[in-house]
């Protein structure tokens, strides 16, 4: 059975031509993308000139305690040293005072500071500690900012003595507080720089 001439005929292609042209587009936009994304090499006016100015120091905040000495007086009596507090048995009305040696380090153009006496939790709960009166007084600093506080500068940068006094309350009845302890070293001196 003979085949007719039209269907041996090779299949029609389509011209390549439009198919490489549109790639080569695609090609183009994609580089153009790249070289205003960052990727080209496009260069910008800089320049760089230092400082001719120096240096910048910081200042400093410290303090330290030298020994301090105490002393008992109570409601009867003449003041008395104390050498050893693990003896001494205090009583309502009764006063003990620390004279303590600080060293204050303050040192910047425009510090200051706040010196504190900070009593912590011993002083604030049980029966003794809460009846135990904590004052500051730092006589070359003048007069307190606040509640066992002084407000320092610079100028007050240097040695002073302070001196703390704890006071069992007069006032304190029945026998509140008695045969217990208050652990002294729950007082402590800060010095922390004023924000406001």
């Amino acid at each position: 059975m003979s085949q007719s001439h039209d269907s041996l005929a090779p299949a029609t292609t389509r011209p390549v031509r439009r198919h490489r042209r549109g790639t080569a587009i695609l090609a183009i936009a994609a580089g153009a993308a790249l070289m205003l994304g960052g990727g080209g090499t496009y260069a910008y006016w800089s320049t760089q000139t230092a400082l001719s100015s120096g240096t910048v120091q910081s200042g400093n905040l410290d303090l330290s305690l030298g020994t301090g000495t105490w002393s008992l007086k109570g409601v009867l009596g003449a003041v008395q040293p104390v050498t050893n507090l693990a003896n001494v048995r205090i009583v309502p009305g009764d006063v003990l005072t620390l004279t303590q040696p600080l060293d204050v380090t303050l040192v910047g153009d425009t510090i200051a500071a706040d010196l504190k006496a900070q009593v912590g939790s011993a002083f604030t709960t049980g029966a003794l500690g809460s009846n135990l009166d904590v004052a500051l007084t730092v006589s070359s600093y003048g007069t307190p900012s606040g509640t066992n506080t002084y407000r320092l500068t610079q100028a007050n940068n240097g040695a002073a003595t302070a001196t703390l006094t704890i006071t069992f309350k007069p006032s304190t009845t029945g026998q509140v507080g008695a045969s217990q302890s208050v652990n002294l070293n729950d007082i402590s001196f800060t010095l922390t720089q004023a924000s406001s």
